[in-house]
């Protein structure tokens, strides 16, 4: 039987005649429907006293939230930001007599500049004061100049043959975006680079990972010469507590020429500018992979590729993570 929509007149009229003694299959064969059909009417009649289910309490027109909605919309994402749509719309529904759509709902929240984002993970064994401490020290203007050109920082990464795979395409509905690609990591290179408010000062490229000697010789070799002694302009190394990081050969090489040396805080890349400069330099490996792939000397590849960052954008990055104060020029 083809799907139709029937009318609730018709289902009544059908309920009808059942209670007044007519046959189910003539009345079935009168109004063409389904036993099934018949059944289900007569259940939601039986249950509550009509043929069609009452719409749903969390469903209506689309609709502009209120203030106080809104208002409320962000207490419940300032409190829990992975809050689901689904339990931000039976909240409104509880606890503000609100009933909308979650298109509607979405829509809303967009407009109200609450935007969809990729959650950032914090680690719960982030201390707090030391934050704050790191904060108030690199922003003291008795010791900074709030421009950020005093600081140099250092962190290594990788990348492996997944890294410059793209993760979306299109293809029309229905039909799934499909690329051949190997399912394998392959070679893994490490880089380990300096930034300063001019962007990258000095990077480094090896097959495998970067261990304490080798971690050394490319602060001593590459980032020390283009360094100053403090308060001059880049001469203050900001690096991660990371196990090759702490060296006191390093330390000794650093006060010698008069370089500041600061470690961050523990659980806090978001201080480290070069994280940010990270994730755009492998965006770029991503837009560039069958190139950088292919190349005949991927260390030379990976070197060019450092060239997408800009001091433009290392200076946002420095100005994000704190380093500089808006009001100094």
């Amino acid at each position: 039987m083809v799907n139709r929509r029937i009318s609730s007149d018709l289902k009544e009229a059908a309920i009808r005649m059942w209670e007044h003694g007519w046959e189910l299959s003539d009345i079935c064969a009168a109004l063409i429907v389904s036993p099934r059909s018949m059944y289900r009417w007569r259940a939601l009649f039986d249950e509550l006293g009509r043929v069609t289910k009452p719409p749903s309490v969390l469903r209506g027109r689309p609709r502009i939230i209120g203030s106080l909605a809104i208002q409320a919309c962000r207490d419940v994402y300032s409190r829990n930001p992975d809050t689901y749509l689904k339990e931000l719309q039976w909240y409104l529904a509880i606890h503000h007599d609100l009933a909308i759509s979650i298109p509607a709902l979405h829509s809303n929240l967009e407009k109200a500049g609450l935007t969809r984002k990729v959650l950032q993970k914090i680690a719960e064994e982030r201390d707090e004061q030391l934050r704050t401490d790191f904060k108030n020290c690199i922003q003291n203007p008795q010791f900074f100049s709030g421009t950020g050109r005093e600081f140099v920082t250092v962190d290594e990464s990788s990348k492996n043959d997944h890294t410059t795979a793209r993760r979306y395409g299109r293809a029309p509905i229905g039909l799934p975006a499909q690329i051949t690609d190997v399912f394998i990591r392959g070679t893994r290179y490490s880089l380990v680079a300096a930034l300063s408010t001019n962007g990258y000062i000095a990077a480094k490229a090896i097959e495998g990972s970067y261990d304490a000697a080798e971690f050394f010789s490319f602060i001593l070799d590459d980032v020390v010469p283009q360094m100053n002694a403090y308060p001059g302009d880049q001469s203050v190394l900001i690096m991660d507590n990371a196990r090759i990081h702490h060296n006191e050969a390093l330390k000794e090489a650093l006060n010698s020429q008069g370089i500041m040396l600061i470690y961050l805080p523990p659980y806090s890349p978001d201080l480290n500018p070069i994280e940010e400069s990270f994730s755009t330099w492998k965006a770029y490996l991503q837009a560039n992979g069958v190139l950088i792939r292919t190349h005949d000397d991927p260390i030379l590849a990976l070197l060019d590729s450092c060239g997408c960052i800009t001091a433009e954008m290392a200076v946002g990055w420095f100005r994000h993570a704190g380093y500089i104060i808006e009001h100094v020029t």
